[in-house]
């Protein structure tokens, strides 16, 4: 873990108990250093503490969770948190909110600052990442045009599965002709009525549109970081294999954090904190 200094940029994600999952945000905050100048430590919310750190290059992982836990809150007086996550997320808005409210209170002069979340309505960068990555499995000798489902994990929140469909609709206009077909879908749900939202479910997309004859499938992953859910052999992987045993071609776009426009929005959250300070 980075020595902690009394100002410190905090780049959070969910965390994650996969190494890969954790190197690669490792990599985003690097590339954040690089482009802003401000020092940046990567953390998860939960978890990432607890991943073996000889699997981690050596050097032992952060959650906000351990470090509250641990008190090593009182070693700085100001953190500034810049969110991985497309939408405000309770994680953000809810949990880690609270947190550092109580921090707050318990030393003097203590200051924090939330940027806001990666996905602002009206701005169409995530949305053409996501375009670009589509396109380059579009082929120009294949006549055949691939249905596109943009995938997330799914979400108790109305307002964090809006962003889900702003950025599909945005898709839907740039993919004009070049598809045959196109649906926002999630990967799990809470299975009460109020959670319908989410729907449909990607299981359930899949089996009717290799119902409708469709043959090829492009996945877009509105999803940041390679883990248990859209890494190799993740969730994801696990539902499409039936489905690719069974014909139906199914591609997966690569995972949004390392994308040139993510990482403009990244430095952009960095650059507005530092503006009001």
């Amino acid at each position: 873990m980075e020595k902690l200094t009394s100002q410190n940029f905090f780049l959070v994600d969910n965390g994650s108990l996969r190494p890969e999952s954790i190197l690669y945000i490792r990599d985003i905050a690097d590339d954040l250093n690089k482009s802003t100048g401000v020092s940046i430590i990567p953390s998860g919310i939960m978890h990432s503490h607890k991943v073996d750190a000889s699997k981690l290059n050596g050097i032992p992982s952060l959650s906000m969770d351990s470090l509250f836990n641990q008190r090593n809150g009182n070693e700085f007086d100001y953190l500034a948190i810049i969110p991985l996550f497309f939408g405000p997320s309770l994680a953000i808005t809810d949990w880690l909110q609270k947190k550092l409210e109580e921090w707050q209170s318990l030393g003097s002069n203590r200051e924090f600052v939330v940027a806001d979340c990666l996905y602002r309505h009206g701005d169409e960068r995530i949305a053409e990442a996501l375009t670009e990555y589509v396109v380059s499995f579009i082929s120009k000798k294949d006549k055949s045009k691939p249905f596109v489902i943009l995938v997330d994990h799914g979400t108790p929140l109305p307002s964090v599965n809006l962003v889900r469909e702003q950025i599909g609709q945005i898709m839907v206009k740039k993919l004009n002709g070049l598809i045959s077909g196109f649906s926002t879908a999630c990967m799990e749900r809470r299975p009460d009525s109020q959670y319908d939202f989410n729907d449909p479910l990607l299981e359930q997309l899949l089996i009717d549109i290799q119902n409708h004859g469709h043959k090829k499938v492009i996945l877009a992953q509105l999803f940041l970081a390679p883990g248990r859910h859209a890494g190799t052999n993740g969730d994801i992987a696990e539902i499409c294999e039936p489905f690719v045993k069974n014909g139906l071609d199914v591609s997966r776009t690569p995972v949004l954090g390392k994308h040139p426009l993510l990482q403009k929005v990244l430095s952009e959250r960095v650059q507005e904190i530092l503006r009001i300070d």
